[in-house]
């Protein structure tokens, strides 16, 4: 016996990434100054700031979204010094875009946390915490010219 597929397998999905934050335009400014993505100020309000690039779209929802959306009893306190439960990647195509970022991450709120770095599996890569502590990192598939991928055990 075979089952069809449902017609919610065939829907085309776009992918919209959301971080709760408490400065909604800070936390734009900063991700939009690192991607060079667009701000889609249409869809922009008091509690709300998306970026958008080729159909991937990054949103930031200010913390009343937790009540909101269902969520008040998730609502993670106030600081600096909490668990990472999630990281968004943004893949590069050059080694330098990883640099630069890792250069520029400072001025605008951010902090690096590793790297830039080879990884074992052969990306340069920069992880970092943006202006309110979430995790993101920076990685280009290709190491710099003369960089070779640490041999690591992983067992």
């Amino acid at each position: 016996m075979t089952s069809k597929p449902s017609s919610y397998c065939h829907m085309k999905f776009t992918p919209l990434f959301n971080i709760f934050c408490r400065d909604v335009e800070r936390q734009m400014r900063f991700y939009q100054s690192i991607l060079g993505w667009r701000d889609i100020p249409e869809w922009s309000s008091a509690i709300y700031r998306v970026l958008e690039q080729d159909g991937v779209q990054i949103g930031f929802n200010g913390w009343k979204a937790y009540e909101l959306l269902g969520l008040g009893d998730r609502k993670r306190a106030p600081r600096q010094d909490f668990k990472v439960s999630s990281m968004l990647s943004f893949i590069v195509a050059q080694p330098e875009l990883v640099d630069d970022g890792a250069q520029r991450l400072p001025a605008l709120g951010g902090r690096v946390i590793q790297g830039p770095f080879a990884t074992y599996y052969g990306h340069w890569q920069l992880v970092f915490a943006d202006p309110e502590g979430n995790v993101g990192r920076l990685t280009c598939p290709t190491l710099p010219r003369g960089v070779s991928a640490p041999v690591v055990n992983l067992a």
